[in-house]
């Protein structure tokens, strides 16, 4: 026995943890998820294919950049956060095994967002996860279907209704059996039952409680059960006699075959006019009592129009009869009032277990959120060591007064360049580019108001605005000539990604896409102008011709060639020089309506020009970087899209005139610039903090230190050019890959310029006198 006992306990465990939410399993397979996206390689395939549409979502980013640029005021489903949505939404069902572990990959995908993004994973940016939120109240909805089908049953046999124990009955519901002498068929699956059951707490358990008392102490009366099928049945056998009636008879008439029908099931002792041919039966029903009146005139004019059309009385008898006969074999019980009550108390209840999920949600994203905290950043320590240098600096050791600012930036330098990514860290990153950008603008706006100051040494200063100019543009140089293994096409299977065709939409697709707005501008410019000469044709002129003709008793006819002729009499009133103002206040009229339209259409034809350039430009820049298969649909689109109309045409022969040239050649891989580079982003920012060390310091030996500083980590990081990290845009993810590197010589020229008249400068300046500004 104790063994049996033992074996039916852990069936009932592996069924709970098989069926029911589980806060545990949630927070468990989210570490698994978190911890298989650290390893190198990782194991899980939907990890395998994350990393794949990660990759393919930051050529997406790339391209539509590259081509379009940044369009977001239009955009309002391309955020980072929806598009990792849509990695979950084209993962299959059966790739997850549970409802928690779809819950705990959505709120994964939420910290894979965090960490390339390099925001803090917090509770409000979890639950602002729209996959974290859509997977939650997917969830949400399956539970209230659930919820309402198990509280019924629950309450069902609670009542006795239900005869066998359901499988997850909680024991805090109380059992009355109040109603065990009725039956009622209330059948939850197993499955259901056992997540309700992992869902519901004490609260509604009372609330449940509650409502078994409630319905448990009503009583329930069914006459209106009774009454209301006597009234059907009353209804379809009073239609046969319809059109025999008017509106009073026919109320009369319903009134009497109700009365006929209560009379034949033994519900009323004496009815008016009952007919012998229905049969009398005995049915008992408590509490009925009879609302119709026995004594109505018109019973009787009812009973005579019937006698006058035998046909139609048979047809309602039989109806009667048979009418009889089904209410005298039902069974008139209170289950189906009860059930409704049950219904209705179950629908109270079931926004009380919405909200608990609600609280479930907010619980599980705190617990998630404590599970995911990485280990403390100490970095920030070193303000408190700045601070400490300063008090030292001012208070203690005057000496260090000239050293403690210079000390600190070339630190943060050291720092920027090889103790942090600045692209993931988004407190430096702003930090930088409060302080670090505006001083620098301060700088060169400086240097650039000095030209006009006199006694200054022209030579020097052009050498100045030089070094500042080229770290102004260093940011925006291109790093390397040609990356080949960025090109769109290198990239196999993106056509197949999920993120392909949010490339069109975004490109052209889309009814807000630039192309589709350009192509919207120029069919409007084509068929503005179009229409206004079609009426300067069809209306202007001829109004001008019907009205010489009328008034100078002019014809016209068309002879064998097609031509228009005219014929006019040798002379008439209207061609008097008497009539002139008349016939030339028609003339000018017909000439100031023509300039009207030449003004117009002139104004068309430049905005034509101008928007057929602007289109062909955008155009031009898609294919240039597309490759074959985006190049194929971008074809397709503008073909399909300008041979709507025949007035389009042109526009489709000077696009295909344009970029028939970028059609035939190689696609162009997307340009690596200095800013999308990490390691140079923090080269092109420790360039800005120098020209403060330089300029605004002016300590030769900080100077150079940091010049050296710069110099190494130029130095490393070329060696390393091979190993491209690209940094798409702020919240996007990092594209690696390995490349051929092919540097750009200008890039090279610029910094090693930089350099050299920053050491030159520095040397220059140990001369006293030698540097003024």
């Amino acid at each position: 026995m104790p063994k049996r006992f033992l074996t039916v306990v852990l069936l009932l465990a592996v069924s709970v943890l098989s069926f029911s939410f589980s806060q545990e399993e949630v927070l468990d397979r989210f570490k698994s998820y978190m911890n298989d996206y650290q390893r190198e390689v990782p194991e899980l395939q939907k990890i395998k294919k994350l990393e794949e549409d990660l990759n393919y979502l930051s050529v997406y980013r790339l391209y539509k950049l590259q081509m379009v640029g940044s369009i977001e005021k239009k955009e309002s489903a391309t955020t980072i956060a929806d598009l990792l949505s849509r990695h979950l939404e084209s993962l299959p069902v059966e790739d997850f095994t549970s409802n928690d572990d779809r819950i705990a990959y959505s709120a994964f995908l939420a910290w894979v967002l965090s960490d390339f993004s390099g925001k803090a994973f917090q509770v409000g940016t979890l639950n602002e996860m729209p996959a974290y939120l859509s997977t939650f109240n997917s969830f949400t909805s399956q539970v209230r279907g659930m919820a309402e089908a198990v509280y019924k049953e629950w309450m069902a046999y609670a009542l006795g209704l239900v005869k066998d124990e359901p499988s997850a009955f909680p024991g805090e519901l109380k059992k009355t059996d109040a109603f065990a002498q009725y039956s009622l068929k209330a059948d939850a699956d197993e499955k259901s039952e056992r997540e309700i059951l992992s869902l519901s707490n004490n609260q509604i358990y009372n609330l449940l409680n509650s409502s078994i008392d409630t319905i448990g102490k009503r009583e329930y009366n069914v006459s209106s059960l009774v009454e209301e099928e006597v009234k059907r049945f009353a209804v379809q056998a009073a239609l046969d006699v319809a059109s025999l009636m008017d509106s009073n008879l026919m109320n009369a008439t319903r009134d009497l075959f109700q009365l006929w029908l209560y009379r034949s099931i033994g519900l009323a002792e004496e009815v008016p006019h009952y007919p012998t041919e229905i049969s009398m039966k005995t049915l008992s029903v408590k509490g009925l009592n009879l609302s119709i009146p026995l004594n109505n005139p018109d019973y009787e004019r009812v009973v005579e129009i019937l006698n006058e059309n035998p046909d139609s009385r048979l047809k309602s008898i039989e109806k009667l009869q048979m009418a009889s006969q089904v209410l005298s074999m039902r069974q008139f019980t209170p289950v189906g009032l009860i059930e409704k009550d049950i219904s209705d108390e179950v629908k109270k209840i079931i926004p009380i277990q919405a909200g608990i999920l609600g609280q479930i949600r907010n619980s599980l994203s705190r617990e998630i959120v404590s599970v995911s905290e990485k280990g403390m950043n100490l970095w920030w320590l070193r303000f408190v060591g700045y601070i400490t240098l300063a008090l030292i600096a001012f208070f203690i050791l005057p000496a260090l007064k000239k050293y403690w600012l210079g000390i600190v930036i070339t630190f943060e330098i050291f720092y920027m360049l090889f103790l942090t990514d600045v692209t993931r860290n988004l407190f430096d990153l702003s930090l930088y580019s409060i302080i670090g950008l505006p001083v620098f603008a301060f700088i060169l706006i400086m240097a650039v108001f000095s030209i006009f100051k006199k006694g200054v040494k022209k030579p020097l200063l052009l050498a100045k605005l030089l070094l500042l100019a080229m770290i102004a543009i260093f940011p925006f140089l291109e790093l390397y000539n040609d990356v080949s293994e960025i090109s769109m096409d290198s990239f196999e299977g993106f056509y197949d990604s999920i993120y392909y065709p949010t490339l069109k939409r975004d490109l052209f697709l889309a009814p807000e896409s630039l192309i589709s707005l350009e192509i919207r501008d120029l069919s409007s410019v084509v068929s503005s102008e179009l229409n206004s000469f079609k009426r300067v044709l069809r209306v202007i002129i001829p109004n001008e011709l019907n009205a010489f003709s009328n008034n100078a008793d002019l014809s016209y006819t068309v002879d064998n060639n097609g031509r228009l002729r005219v014929n006019a009499p040798a002379f008439s009133e209207y061609m008097s020089i008497e009539n002139q103002r008349a016939y030339s206040d028609e003339l000018r009229g017909l000439s100031k309506d023509l300039s009207n339209f030449i003004r117009d259409s002139e104004r068309n034809a430049k905005n034509f020009a101008s928007l057929l350039k602007s289109f062909v430009s955008s155009s031009e820049r898609i294919i240039r970087y597309s490759g074959e298969t985006l190049r194929a649909d971008f074809n397709e689109f503008v073909e399909t899209s300008l041979k709507s109309k025949p007035e389009l045409n042109v526009v489709m022969d000077d696009y295909l005139a344009e970029v028939s040239d970028y059609l035939e050649n190689a696609a162009l891989p997307a340009i690596v610039r200095v800013f999308r580079v990490p390691k140079f982003v923090a080269l092109a920012l420790g360039l800005f903090l120098l020209s403060v060390i330089i300029f605004l310091i002016k300590k030769p030996l900080i100077s150079l230190i940091n010049i050296v500083v710069i110099s190494v980590y130029f130095i490393i990081s070329l060696v390393e050019m091979n190993e491209l990290t690209l940094f798409v845009q702020g919240g996007s993810p990092i594209l690696n890959i390995t490349v051929d590197p092919s540097i750009n010589a200008l890039f090279l020229i610029v910094f090693a310029g930089i350099i050299v008249l920053s050491v030159l400068w520095v040397l220059l300046s140990q001369k006293k006198g030698s540097v003024s500004e």
